[in-house]
This record gives C-alpha cells, sequence and structure tokens, in this order.
C-alpha cells in the first residue's frame, strides 16, 4: 500500500465554529495536515490556523498557499514562526505567487519566480535569528530580524504549475505544492520541470516532499460530482490569467471564448458563471470527480506519478457537507487506492 502524506485543504470560507468541526472531524479520520488557503477576502489564514492548533493534537499545520506581494515576507517570516511557537512545532509554510484579491488591491504579480526564490531566502535567514539585511531584485529587508526564538528548519513549500515556478519550487522548496494538476500527463510533466530546478540546486527530486493539491468531489452520482468542480477548475484559471501555459501539457482543447471572457472582467464574484463554461474534458485532468470508485481509480493515477503527499479539497454537492466528502474519501476511495494503511497508521 501506498504510504503518503494525507492533507486537507480549507478556503476560509467556514465559521469558526464550523471550521473548528471540520479540524477536528479531519484529525479523527486520520489525516495528518490542515492546509488553509491566503485566499482574499475569506477569514485570515494565520488566525484559522492559530484556531486549528488548539483543537488539534496531531495535526501539521500550514497555509496553502499565502504570497510575498500583499504580505512582506519578513512578516511572513513573523507569522508562520508565531504560528509555530503556538502549535508545538506542526507549522509548514505553503508559499506561491497568489493572485486572488490582486486586481482589487491593485497589486501587480511581478516576476513571481524571482520573487518566490528571494522571499524563502530572506525568510529562511529570518528564521535562524540573526539580524538580516537583503537585497534582492524583487525583495528588499534592511537590518531587522525576529524578535523571538523560531525554529530555523520550519519547512517551505513552494506551490507551482507554470513552468518557470515549477523549477524554482524544485530550486528552492524543502516541498513543492503541485496543483491543479489531477492527471498523470500533468503531473509528470510538473515533476519533469520540479526534478529539473532541484539539479540547478545540485540535489534530486527524492529530495522535496512532493504534494499533490487536489479538488475532489465525491458522489454516488459521478455526473453531478464531475459538474459540481468546474468552479475549482474555474479559480486557478482566474487566478492564473492571461497566463495559462500550465493547459498546453494536457493536450485539452483552449478556453472556450464565453470563459475568457468572464475572467479577463478580473471579477471574484463571477468565478461561478465562468464555471458553467469549463469544458467536460478539462475535470479529468484538474480535479478529481465521481462516484467512489471512479475517484479511487484517479487517486491510484496520481500517486503512481511518485507524488510523496496528497492534499484534498473537499468539494461537496449542493446541501452537502465538506466533512462527509472527507469520511468518504477515508472509508471508501482510500481502501481501494491503496491508502488506507497509511491513514490508519497515524491514528
Amino acid at each position: 500500500m501506498a504510504r503518503l502524506g494525507l492533507g486537507v485543504l480549507v478556503l476560509g470560507e467556514h465559521s469558526p465554529a464550523a471550521f473548528a468541526r471540520m479540524v477536528t472531524a479531519s484529525e479523527a479520520l486520520g489525516f495528518d495536515g490542515l492546509w488553509l488557503a491566503d485566499e482574499k477576502f475569506y477569514r485570515d489564514p494565520f488566525v484559522g490556523l492559530t484556531v486549528a492548533a488548539h483543537h488539534t493534537r496531531r495535526l501539521r499545520l500550514a497555509t496553502c498557499v499565502t504570497e510575498p506581494y500583499t504580505r512582506h515576507p519578513a512578516l511572513l517570516a513573523m507569522a508562520i514562526a508565531s504560528l509555530d511557537e503556538v502549535s508545538g512545532g506542526r507549522a509548514i509554510l505553503g508559499i506561491g505567487a497568489g493572485g486572488s484579491g490582486f486586481p482589487a488591491m491593485g497589486v501587480r504579480r511581478a516576476r513571481p519566480s524571482r520573487t518566490i526564490a528571494e522571499a524563502v531566502t530572506l525568510i529562511r535567514h529570518l528564521l535562524r535569528g540573526a539580524p538580516v539585511t537583503f537585497e534582492g531584485q524583487t525583495v528588499t529587508f534592511r537590518g531587522g530580524r525576529l524578535h523571538f526564538p523560531a525554529r530555523p528548519n520550519l519547512p517551505i513549500y513552494v506551490a507551482a504549475r507554470a513552468r518557470a515556478m515549477l523549477a524554482t519550487a524544485g530550486e528552492v522548496g524543502d516541498g513543492v505544492i503541485i496543483a491543479p494538476y489531477a492527471s498523470s500527463r500533468g503531473l509528470r510533466f510538473a515533476l519533469a520541470h520540479v526534478a529539473e530546478g532541484a539539479r540547478r540546486a545540485g540535489r534530486s527530486l527524492a529530495a522535496l516532499d512532493v504534494v499533490a493539491r487536489v479538488d475532489v468531489c465525491i458522489a454516488d452520482d459521478g455526473a453531478a460530482a464531475r459538474q459540481a468542480v468546474k468552479s475549482a477548475i474555474a479559480l486557478p484559471l482566474w487566478i492564473s490569467y492571461p497566463n495559462l501555459d500550465y493547459l498546453e501539457p494536457l493536450d485539452i482543447p483552449p478556453p472556450p471564448a464565453a470563459l475568457l471572457d468572464i475572467i479577463r472582467r478580473r471579477q471574484y464574484d463571477l468565478i461561478p458563471q465562468a464555471a458553467a463554461h469549463v469544458p467536460d474534458v478539462y475535470v479529468q485532468h484538474l480535479a478529481v470527480a465521481g462516484t467512489p470508485s471512479q475517484v479511487a481509480a484517479q487517486v491510484a493515477e496520481i500517486v503512481g506519478t511518485g507524488v510523496t503527499h496528497l492534499i484534498v479539497r473537499p468539494v461537496a454537492l449542493a446541501g452537502g457537507d465538506a466533512v462527509g466528502v472527507l469520511r468518504r474519501f477515508i472509508e471508501e476511495v482510500a481502501p481501494v487506492a491503496g491508502l488506507r494503511q497509511a491513514a490508519e497508521e497515524r491514528l
């Protein structure tokens, strides 16, 4: 049976009480990580992860992901080190180029690969505790330091889907979060670029925790499940626009004009409208959806690419329950996909 990490992704849309229930259920079900998105303008991820720290004993607690444009890397170092202290050393910093909320704030995502590499470098320096002066091409910090002890080897994972960012993740990350690829074709393409970056840094792909972050909907009606995940597919299209190169290796048709017309308007609230124009063929490559047996087959395909960690974002049907999706994943999908032993060992 495959032994890999199993995490849960939450966007921040839940009330504190509902979020606490999801967190405790995730730990009880055997997941080993809770990953909270810095999705603008939902609830703050560091506040949410602090709530999670007080409701769990074992779950690793991570951003998935935050970004260095609206949050200076020095403030990210401060925040993640604070979370690590509160949680007893369970924090992981997941960082990426971001994008949600940027149009509303007038923020431009400039030179993302360079910015992420420099942000990771600065954060690592600050976690070591000494005063830091850093003059990068996109990130600057002069003569500051953290005024409390931090874990110097706190893990930093880099989220990526574009070629250059995948290579950067391989070069500077302790782990790479690959999203939203959910088929072997997309994941093998991504892994090749991550491996290229790792080689540049003088290490191998085996040195990284390789994470596939997937949106998952499980339902007895497979067609309804596949329809439900289309909003999840539309979100990274909206965030990445106009650079949609990550679709090219999938050998699927380009986004239809009606979909592009909506996302180029840069209005976050229109993502559900965009989802209505996501082609059916996109689902098999960019999400995991269907009946339990269909989902299990796709999860087995994902694991077969060599990923070492799977983060599940549960997508429920209308009127459904995200915790119910997680329960079905553990009880009906994991055993068929060969993941049950890993989940049981963490209980």
